[in-house]
């Protein structure tokens, strides 16, 4: 084989790979992505899918988080179910305090009030299995208890305390007409009732019963605040997450933005050294033809 056509040979090849290099650069403009893949820049490859894998993850905690607020919510709205019942309650206790002792009207308001009582429980049954947690007694709904979320990695978790509405001892500890207060009924089984017998209730029992019936209205207050505060702490939580997720995002965006500046010269240097592959060649033919002109 002579020189010229081995430096022909070595000429297409620097062509050759120069327009692979020219179809990649053509490309990353085109797509407007300069780590698409590993082959191309397994670096900023790498940077990309390790910024997106931390994103994902914090999209499954703010899941989490979303979850528990959608429970706190819901459990905020029983609780403000309960607190118009215990409204109820009130005015049916104060229409009865008003009736003569011993009348009628005193025995229907109390029993009344009897009637009412029973949906301060059914409150405490949210549809949502999180609230139910939330607000129900553990005696009767084995899961009921402090809620847990996972919120951010190294173990990271927020609580929400349980709090519970019921009219149970650890509830709200508020009797019907005829029963002993359940915390003292726990302490002791032979307690007496506030109200002895509805049909024969005294003022004196009446007002007892408005006392507790008020201490209730104010633990309801003060569990509904409290509930509150693990709903702000979940807040402030997604929203650090949701930082944290458009940080990581823009950057994994930027990594993948090429410079269009350098991109677009390196291709115009890669077309100038094609088109001097080319010249080459074409000069090396020239060369070869006139020295077979010499030589006839």
């Amino acid at each position: 084989m002579d020189i010229s056509r081995l430096a022909s040979l070595e000429v297409l090849s620097d062509y050759h790979q120069s327009n692979q290099r020219l179809a990649q650069v053509t490309e990353r403009l085109s797509t407007q992505s300069r780590s698409s893949s590993p082959r191309q820049d397994p670096i900023l490859w790498g940077d990309v899918q390790q910024l997106n894998q931390f994103a994902e993850t914090l999209t499954g905690f703010s899941d989490n988080l979303n979850r528990g607020a959608a429970s706190v919510r819901v459990a905020l709205d029983s609780m403000e179910a309960s607190r118009k019942h215990l409204l109820q309650l009130e005015e049916r206790l104060n229409a009865a305090f008003a009736e003569s002792p011993g009348s009628p009207e005193r025995a229907k308001a109390l029993r009344e009030y009897n009637a009412l009582h029973r949906y301060l429980n059914d409150t405490a049954r949210a549809p949502d299995a999180g609230a139910r947690r939330l607000l129900d007694d553990p005696a009767s709904h084995p899961e009921a208890g402090d809620v847990e979320i996972r919120a951010g990695e190294e173990g990271f978790s927020l609580t929400l305390r349980n709090q519970e509405i019921h009219t149970g001892a650890t509830g709200l500890d508020l009797p019907r007409a005829g029963e002993g207060v359940p915390s003292e009924l726990v302490a002791d089984p032979a307690a007496q009732p506030v109200i002895a017998d509805p049909d024969k209730a005294t003022d004196e029992e009446i007002g007892e019963m408005i006392g507790y019936l008020e201490r209730a209205k104010a633990d309801l207050t003060a569990k509904a605040k409290a509930l509150s505060v693990d709903a702000t702490a979940i807040d402030d939580s997604e929203m650090f997450n949701e930082a944290l997720i458009l940080r990581n995002r823009t950057q994994a965006e930027a990594i993948g933005v090429p410079d269009l500046n350098a991109e677009a010269a390196l291709a115009q240097s890669v077309r100038l050294k094609n088109s001097l592959a080319l010249s080459g060649i074409a000069g090396l033919n020239d060369t070869h033809r006139l020295a077979l002109q010499l030589m006839q």
